[in-house]
């Protein structure tokens, strides 16, 4: 379903809430339609897991709890990270949504950015050292979460 689609149901609904230019209707927003790409990318990694490592755990002594973070969550850790990465682009990069829930107070940097225009016209410095800034937290998230991809992709590759 195309997110244009749901536009004016949402915001709808978020009027009626009171949540209109505040952050929360965008963390609502964002949530809605990045936890179910999330949530299918985990379900396929966690089911394809091994259940025999888990048993093992059960058998050394390990809780259900136990075993999920010392076993499960590890072996996840590539898929979590991609999931996390990728989420986090839609977030940062949706402006739909943005545009129509939030209008001083809640703005993210893309509306902040289409909004730059003057009576002057468009001052390409401003826009440019905005861009520039926008440009920051994700290439740095992803810096760091491929460290931890790259760490899952060789976990069980054998020497020799």
């Amino acid at each position: 379903l195309p997110p244009m689609v749901t536009a004016i149901p949402f915001f709808l609904l978020i009027n009626f809430l009171g949540l209109i230019d505040k952050q929360l209707a965008l963390i609502l927003a964002n949530a809605t339609f990045t936890m179910p790409f999330a949530v299918l990318i985990l379900r396929d990694v966690f089911k394809d897991l091994p259940i025999e490592l888990e048993e093992s755990a059960y058998v050394d002594g390990a809780s259900l709890f136990q075993a999920f973070r010392h076993i499960a969550l590890p072996l996840a850790s590539p898929a979590i990270a991609a999931a996390l990465v990728i989420c986090f682009a839609f977030s940062w990069n949706e402006f739909l949504f943005a545009l129509i829930l939030s209008y001083q107070d809640a703005q993210p940097i893309t509306v902040i950015i289409a909004g730059l225009n003057h009576t002057q016209g468009v001052q390409f410095h401003a826009v440019a050292t905005r861009l520039l800034l926008a440009i920051l937290p994700p290439a740095l998230l992803a810096l760091t979460a491929q460290r931890y991809i790259v760490r899952g992709l060789t976990f069980g590759a054998v020497k020799g």
